[in-house]
């Protein structure tokens, strides 16, 4: 689909004229980056740590290789465009955004453990729940961690990275892609972030919110915690493709050499890299 297409469906779609100039110079943003932006050279050979600095962007497809072919050929697109599955954001795409640098291992030991819900006592008027993520390599010693602070009770469940990456506790989601995030057209593409409400405000992120779950959101965007996370950002439009820079296989397609293989022929100039944080193809 061409940039006057995508612009053709916004003024259909979108009611606001100040949400929809934000959608509009998304897309201008976007097809800016496809004609100027040169991607950088893959510094990994074979058997190297994979180095996330801060500031990469990173999507799970639950289309595995599928869902890859169309981000390589479409970019990564908003289900508001293009026939995708109806999402919470409909006007845009979810992706992680790392808040420090990571070594790419350490960060898949972190996303697969688990957000806990601490909840203790009111003391004084005020409520001290509290949240943290425990890393996959410490669940085993999850009880003992826990104990040593005094709360009534705790609630846990899987990462929403764990749920959407390619993870240490689940194959249904077997490839990750991994965006430069650190360079001038994507931090223009980051002033379209509805999860910062500094940004967008209330009024203007209506028009890219499931109408169901607006009131909600509004709140828990100004009061972010490890469920409603601030490892993340929800871009207007669309990311495209020419900043894919490494693709994260699961442990299925790691051991596919046709999988392998065809990512190679779909980016041949971007490496793949596994759970382990190394990368398998240069």
């Amino acid at each position: 689909m061409n940039k006057e297409k995508y612009i053709e469906i916004t003024k259909e779609k979108i009611n606001n004229s100040n949400s929809r100039d934000i959608v509009i110079n998304q897309i201008e943003r976007c097809y800016e980056a496809l004609e100027n932006y040169i991607p950088l050279a893959s510094p990994y050979k074979v058997g190297d740590k994979v180095f996330l600095p801060k500031g990469t962007l990173l999507h799970g497809t639950y289309k595995n290789i599928e869902g890859l072919n169309e981000i390589v050929k479409n970019g990564l697109i908003s289900s508001m465009f293009v026939d995708g599955r109806l999402s919470k954001y409909i006007g845009s795409v979810g992706v992680w955004n790392l808040k420090k640098d990571y070594y790419l291992k350490d960060y898949i030991n972190f996303y697969s453990g688990g957000t806990v819900m601490l909840c203790g006592v009111y003391k004084d008027g005020v409520n001290t729940n509290s949240t943290r993520v425990i890393p996959y390599s410490d669940m085993n010693n999850m009880l003992s961690i826990l104990s040593k602070e005094d709360y009534h009770m705790w609630i846990m469940e899987q990462t929403k990275e764990a749920r959407f990456m390619p993870s240490l506790v689940q194959d249904k989601v077997q490839i990750g892609i991994i965006f430069n995030g650190n360079n001038e057209y994507i931090k223009e593409l980051l002033n379209g972030d509805i999860l910062n409400f500094n940004i967008i405000n209330d009024e203007v992120v209506k028009e890219f919110i499931n109408p169901d779950y607006y009131e909600k959101f509004i709140k828990q965007r100004k009061n972010k915690d490890d469920f409603f996370t601030d490892r993340e950002s929800a871009i207007i439009f669309g990311i495209p493709s020419c900043f894919i820079e490494g693709v994260l296989v699961g442990r299925k397609y790691e051991k596919d050499e046709n999988i392998l293989k065809v990512i190679k022929e779909l980016l041949p100039n971007v490496y793949i890299c596994n759970l382990d944080g190394i990368v398998i193809r240069s």
